[in-house]
């Protein structure tokens, strides 16, 4: 199977061909089998190593970390599915936790992939405009624009994010599901907050030229996220 732009997995159900339940558990725990452990293991490390090397040709960082939760999250199912997983966790010498050790590198890829709304999430905080305003008061210029840029900010990103990672896939369902889930739950409710604090502010002659998006909308653009048929 060719590696694909949009981040799918790229391990075809080939590359798993040699390790597919065989009468696992009717395997001793022998020489044999410690012997076919350590063989599938190295299968393993090799696609691990290659699938590192293939992520590095994607310019964009958040989708080279979703091509490797993709297929991360598609080894730790199919070794879970063809139970070579428990046979891997008997006999593995050094007492490694391989289904905790796929779980701690798709929560690692997380932390890249998230890198994509660190921009409109710095936007949606207080630091620009440290101070509380109140619906009565009369802002600077200076504050006027803070304002501004803080929802032009969030409205172009969010934008542009929806153009590029609605043609990005995520195969699994509740794998795709838990990765809307997580930006939903980063955004919506910190979008929230911003739209009260400065909905009544008269920083505009016309808020909703900025204030464009309820947090329903943004939401249901997150939701939107790998689903190429939008």
């Amino acid at each position: 199977q060719d590696t694909h732009h949009d981040g799918e997995a790229v391990v075809s159900t080939q590359s798993t061909g040699g390790i597919q339940h065989q009468g696992t558990r009717a395997l001793p725990k022998s020489n044999i089998h410690r012997q076919m452990a350590t063989y599938i293991n190295g299968i393993l490390k090799a696609l691990e190593k290659n699938l590192e090397s293939k992520s590095k040709v994607y310019d964009n960082r958040c989708l080279s970390a979703l091509f490797l939760m993709n297929n991360y999250n598609y080894i730790r199912k199919n070794l879970q599915e063809s139970e070579l997983l428990h046979l891997l966790q008997d006999t593995h010498h050094d007492g490694v936790d391989l289904d905790g050790r796929y779980i701690d590198w798709i929560h690692r890829q997380m932390e890249v992939y998230r890198l994509w709304y660190q921009g409109i999430t710095e936007a949606m905080s207080d630091n620009t405009t440290s101070a509380v305003f109140k619906e009565s008061d009369k802002l600077k210029d200076s504050q006027k624009d803070a304002i501004k840029q803080k929802f032009k900010t969030f409205n172009a990103t969010l934008e542009e994010q929806l153009r590029i990672q609605q043609k990005w896939a995520i195969p699994d369902p509740g794998f795709r599901d838990w990765v809307r889930e997580s930006n939903i739950e980063a955004i919506v409710l910190q979008y929230c907050d911003m739209v009260q604090r400065y909905e009544k502010v008269n920083f505009s002659s016309n808020n909703r030229k900025y204030i464009i998006y309820t947090p329903d909308d943004v939401e249901k653009t997150l939701s939107m996220f790998f689903d190429q048929k939008f």
